[in-house]
């Protein structure tokens, strides 16, 4: 993809120094460079031109800042990301162009290397962006083409049904006709149930590719394995992992609801969950819960629509040079095996998101060390759920725990094929009810 990025600043050489750095990219037409020298000139810009990607500003400009720079282009709902680049590096600064929708912050005098690092960055993550907006709109796009097509076949099909009994002479022949038309409004039908499953499957694609690859975890731990049961073709359930320096985070979460909707939740989970760990560089469970609450509530204006959707997660940090295990839950235990024992660690009874939620107190911290640790069980609440067995009941978290003690000797992918085998008898005849996610991670 092209990036089209628009420079704000009142110093010309700016956009000079950009142009050389990036002449490459420039020439090869992979990143295109506008130039403006105020705020006000970057808004009028912006309104005549929606195909910018990308918008690098100063803070301190005449007329307008940077940082209200970036208040208009909230107020204008531009789609675009900000990178700000200043000398007025101090935490106030930061913490205020971070608030108001800024990606990144970049001190001067600019370091090239780390700038072009995070400009590549932004622009994968215009990307992922644009490629989800498409996907979500060509769904509700083919969700209405849908009802239209059954509206406009239950309405010909009144017609044709009023037609029929005020001319009986006719009937044969329009018995004849309304076959034909409803075969044709069939086939209509299932064409767009197929575009509808085509665009799912895609989102599915698009889901999968951002959860960790089972190499990644091998490179880390001992065994490990991963239990993935979407209800849909698309899950609200997800894992994450992310390694910085000589320390791997582990997340396992439950978004609300399932199938696109959750599926949609989930993709918003992990870009805010990389942009605490790998930009931030958060790294302790309750610091990265505590500020994936406050995203989520951003992100998804939940102090002005007071909406309720949000995640229960489990957060767990391997520091392999302190050998400690850290641990914080948001509605989701840590189960782990010592000593022969199965032992829990419970949660904080809250979730992440949701207007009815007001926090006063940080998510807690749990510390462990790893001689105190053979396997790890992180896991959403659909295993548990799942109705089924002789008098078609719930599982329960009981008996999951009492099937992971049971198991707790066997090699990782026993464990996985059990609890997998298990799983599907209980559940015999009846429907899967929500999305199953089961991590175990030997240490």
């Amino acid at each position: 993809m092209n990036c089209k990025i628009l420079l704000v600043d009142d110093e010309p050489y700016v956009e000079d120094m950009m142009k050389q750095k990036f002449r490459s990219a420039i020439r090869e037409g992979k990143i295109t460079f506008e130039y403006v020298s105020s705020g006000f000139d970057a808004i009028d810009k912006l309104k005549a031109d929606d195909t910018f990607d990308l918008v690098l500003t100063d803070i301190n400009m005449p007329g307008m800042t940077g940082l209200t720079l970036l208040e208009k282009i909230k107020e204008h709902t531009f789609f675009v990301k900000t990178i700000v680049i200043s000398a007025y590096s101090d935490l106030e600064n930061i913490r205020t162009a971070m608030n108001r929708g800024a990606f990144d912050f970049i001190t001067k005098p600019v370091d090239l290397a780390d700038l072009e690092k995070t400009i590549y960055k932004t622009i994968e993550e215009i990307k992922l962006l644009k490629e989800g907006h498409k996907a979500a709109k060509e769904l509700d796009q083919a969700l209405i083409d849908k009802a239209k097509a059954q509206q406009e076949a239950l309405d010909n099909l009144l017609e044709k049904e009023k037609i029929i009994l005020e001319q009986n002479e006719r009937l044969e022949n329009l018995v004849v006709e309304r076959t034909a038309q409803l075969q044709q409004q069939k086939s209509l039908v299932e064409e767009k149930n197929k575009e509808i499953l085509d665009s799912i499957h895609y989102a599915s694609h698009l889901q999968q590719a951002i959860l960790p690859q089972p190499d990644i975890l091998k490179n880390h731990f001992k065994d490990h394995f991963i239990l993935y049961r979407p209800k849909d073709i698309v899950s609200g359930d997800f894992y994450w992992m992310e390694k910085i320096d000589n320390t791997v985070v582990v997340a396992v979460a439950d978004c609300t609801g399932h199938g696109v909707a959750g599926a949609l939740m989930s993709m918003l989970g992990v870009s805010l969950l990389n942009q605490i760990v790998y930009e931030q560089g958060a790294t302790s469970p309750a610091k990265i819960l505590d500020k994936l609450h406050e995203a989520v509530s951003k992100s998804l204006q939940q102090s002005q629509n007071n909406s309720n959707q949000g995640m229960d997660i489990a957060i767990c940090c391997f520091n392999f040079d302190t050998k400690q295990v850290i641990y914080a839950g948001a509605n989701r235990p840590l189960v782990f095996v010592a000593s022969k024992e199965l032992k829990i660690i419970a949660p904080d009874k809250t979730p992440i998101g949701g207007s009815q939620f007001e926090r006063t107190n940080g998510f807690t911290n749990h510390v462990l060390p790893f001689t105190d640790f053979e396997i790890a069980y992180l896991f959403t609440d659909g295993y548990a759920d799942q109705f089924g067995g002789e008098h078609s009941k719930k599982i329960m978290t009981k008996k999951l725990k009492e099937i992971l003690l049971e198991i707790k000797n066997h090699e990782m992918p026993a464990q996985k094929k059990f609890l997998n085998d298990f799983f599907t008898t209980w559940m015999n005849d009846n429907e899967q009810v929500d999305d199953v996610l089961i991590a175990g991670l030997k240490i």
